[in-house]
């Protein structure tokens, strides 16, 4: 059965890898290089394609076999192609390891191997790269992150707008890169060393984490029970904390079960709002809505209180954009909502969509998989017959 590629939404530095670089308010198919690198074909290659990402105006997907191919923005070389040109189809990127996860930044992309060593390329210019900016500014050629051999084993990476989190076997969270806003470039470095040195969370016995995603100014981690940890700067209620802690320094905080029907076993969040899945299948959102992003009203520009989304049942996938969202189902559906000022939300205009709506255009085709950069979407889909 043929699996095919779509993307649609912003495409100013070609990141739908459609060969152009103009906005799509509807999908639009996507062809592929082959595994080698060699110039799109017209047939269905996306059969390969394993999982796929978006950053802030960049793609990436990573095939069965571990390789990686991205597309769209390039100007600090976070496509990992030696050179900072804008690519506007996908691109195959050499690497000395086996890819295992790729999570993009705004104008960086973190990389995960097999044996769970980290690369990055892209911007440095707030320690993202786990390098001091005084050292590297940028760099077009993936490079591996030295990190202390006290880590060990690295299982899982999350790249926010500005700053890098990594979880490591043993259950401990780095994080560094832009946490608060440093302007001081001897702060910034001080800083950048400090998070290199010292975990902001460890796991609870019994207890390890499994996963984490970010935000513009935050990190969300997941344990293995189904618990949700919070760290980085709160605003617009992504801590779902009443009155939390004034400043900008780094915060964490454990959100309360209570807030859901059960154990979390899932999580996405754009850059001010985060959606979470429960094992009953509910998907509760909650932080900035003045987009409809929360997939409530947009008179409500924000909640600290996760609300279950009546529409959603059945989950397989959901990503958040920026301020953006899709969701796939167990039977195939596509929904969209929030931010659609270049057509993220696929209903062939531009007006905000407050409440999840089936992607209509998408009709015919099952989803099987999808992902979202800040502004634009990728969606896997097969043949309903």
């Amino acid at each position: 059965m043929a699996i095919h590629l779509y993307s649609w939404g912003a495409n100013s530095y070609g990141q739908l890898g459609l060969g152009n670089q103009d906005d799509q308010l509807l999908p639009q198919r996507v062809t592929l290089p082959d595994s080698a690198g060699a110039p799109p074909q017209n047939q269905p290659m996306a059969k390969r394609i394993r999982s796929l990402t978006g950053g802030g105006g960049h793609s990436i997907i990573i095939q069965d076999d571990g390789s990686v191919f991205a597309c769209g923005s390039n100007c600090k070389g976070q496509l990992g192609l030696n050179h900072y040109n804008d690519e506007p189809v996908f691109m195959r990127v050499n690497l000395p390891a086996v890819v295992h996860k790729v999570s993009p930044g705004w104008d960086f992309t973190v990389i995960l191997s097999e044996k769970g060593e980290v690369f990055v390329c892209g911007s440095n210019e707030f320690g993202q790269l786990g390098f001091h900016p005084k050292e590297l500014q940028h760099t077009p050629i993936p490079m591996k992150v030295l990190l202390p051999a006290s880590y060990g084993q690295i299982v899982d990476v999350a790249a926010g707008m500005r700053h890098t989190a990594v979880l490591t076997a043993e259950g401990k969270v780095f994080c560094w890169g832009m946490r608060r806003k440093i302007q001081v470039e001897d702060l910034l470095n001080e800083a950048v060393k400090k998070s290199l040195e010292n975990p902001v969370l460890e796991s609870a016995e019994g207890d390890p984490f499994v996963k984490m995603c970010a935000g513009s100014f935050h990190t969300l981690v997941l344990t293995e029970k189904g618990n949700l940890w919070i760290f980085g700067t709160f605003k617009h209620g992504i801590s779902t904390q009443e009155n939390p802690s004034k400043g900008s320094n780094l915060q964490t905080h454990a959100i309360s079960s209570s807030l859901f029907d059960g154990r979390i076993i899932n999580i996405s969040s754009g850059w001010t709002h985060c959606l979470v899945q429960s094992a009953s299948g509910r998907v509760y959102s909650w932080g900035r809505g003045n987009y409809g992003q929360l997939g409530r009203s947009c008179d409500q520009s924000h909640s600290g209180i996760p609300q279950h989304i009546k529409e959603l049942y059945s989950i397989k996938s959901m990503e958040c954009g920026s301020e953006h969202n899709l969701v796939t189902t167990d039977d195939g559906r596509l929904f969209t909502w929030g931010w659609n000022e270049h057509g993220m939300c696929a209903t062939g205009d531009e007006d905000n969509v407050e409440r999840p709506t089936i992607v209509k255009a998408l009709s015919d085709l099952l989803a099987v998989d999808c992902a979202s950069g800040a502004g634009h979407c990728l969606v896997l889909c097969k043949d309903k017959t």
